[in-house]
């Protein structure tokens, strides 16, 4: 739909699928501090506090009152900065991200700069809008608030929500809200149903469908595996993680974190060729030196193998080291 233009504009567009779940209204907090009537939205760095009878959207990453016209979208443009963005929320700036421009105001969420702008949707005039945008040097949030404009109630309902904003850029939390991963305001893409597979990146740009340099996350449902079985299942899972790839084990290590324990799997092979001159002008061919990673966890209570891992096929090193940084701060009932 037109009305939903900002996600066509945003670097990167979370898109989730929730359950519907209901959520009482409550006080707004003005200084931002979190509380339990925040609720955290799926996927991104934002929690907010949901006007009352709101929900968590069921097809996108916000809250929504059903057949009301009030709904919260909420998308992160990776690797943007706050500062970029801010000086593009202009009348024509805005247009782009489906708002017709009324006014703009700067806001301080969390002790830091961000832009409320206020208008109408550009595809559908009875809609009023907010749009409230902040973030860091990184990473820069966007929350979008419709609303009938004929309602003031709904205004006031919709405006107080945005407003009530804690973006918390250091982590982030799964999309059924079981474990956390401490990211440093990384670009991600992130989710731990079973069967599925999500990227997020370390060099602050959307993944575009390849796995290089990213780290990525799934789980898989089990009935057990035992102690004296895992170094052989954690041997399969990496054969079949890197198939097709000539690979040798540099090591595999036990690992215990969030209080499950598993195994550290890292491997070594050759990935694409790269050429060079030599001083003579002659040309050399050589494979960049590349490393997989994997860490499988074992949650023995809910019969599940988390599974992270990764491909650093340039400055391997570096990759590996922030992977294991990033893995090893996994935490439960976040």
């Amino acid at each position: 739909m037109k009305k939903n233009a900002i996600f066509a504009a945003v670097t990167l567009c979370i898109v989730v699928a929730w359950g519907s779940v209901s959520l009482a209204g409550a006080a707004i907090y003005k200084n931002n501090v979190l509380t339990s009537s925040h609720v955290s939205i799926p996927g991104t760095h934002i929690s907010l506090v949901p006007p009352r009878g709101a929900e968590l959207a069921t097809s996108f990453a916000g809250l929504e009152i059903p057949e009301s016209g009030i709904r919260i979208q909420v998308s992160e443009a990776n690797g943007t900065s706050y500062k970029e963005v801010a000086g593009t929320l202009t009348p024509d700036g805005v247009k782009a991200l489906g708002v017709s421009f009324v006014d703009k105001s700067p806001v301080t969420i969390n002790g830091s700069s961000a832009s409320l702008v206020s208008g109408t949707s550009s595809s559908d005039e009875s809609l009023g809008v907010f749009l409230l945008v902040l973030g860091n040097d990184r990473l820069s949030a966007y929350i979008y608030g419709s609303y009938p404009a004929s309602d003031k109630a709904a205004e006031t309902s919709v405006k107080n929500s945005v407003l009530s904003c804690i973006f918390t850029s250091e982590s982030v939390k799964s999309l059924s809200g079981g474990y956390l991963l401490k990211t440093n305001g990384t670009s991600f893409k992130f989710a731990d149903e079973v069967g599925s597979t999500r990227y997020f990146t370390l060099d602050g740009k959307p993944s575009g469908g390849s796995v290089d340099q990213a780290l990525y996350t799934s789980s898989v449902a089990n009935d057990g595996v035992a102690q004296s079985d895992r170094a052989d299942y954690a041997a399969a899972a990496i054969d079949k993680f890197l198939s097709g790839q000539e690979y040798t084990i540099i090591s595999s290590k036990q690992v215990n974190y969030g209080g499950l324990s598993g195994i550290e799997t890292i491997a070594g092979f050759d990935g694409p060729i790269k050429i060079t001159r030599t001083a003579s002008n002659a040309t050399v061919r050589r494979p960049v030196k590349s490393k997989g990673y994997q860490v499988l966890l074992f949650d023995d209570e809910e019969g599940r193998v988390f599974i992270f891992g990764g491909l650093a096929v340039r400055d391997a090193d570096n990759y590996i080291s922030q992977f294991s940084r990033i893995t090893s701060s996994f935490s439960r009932g976040q």
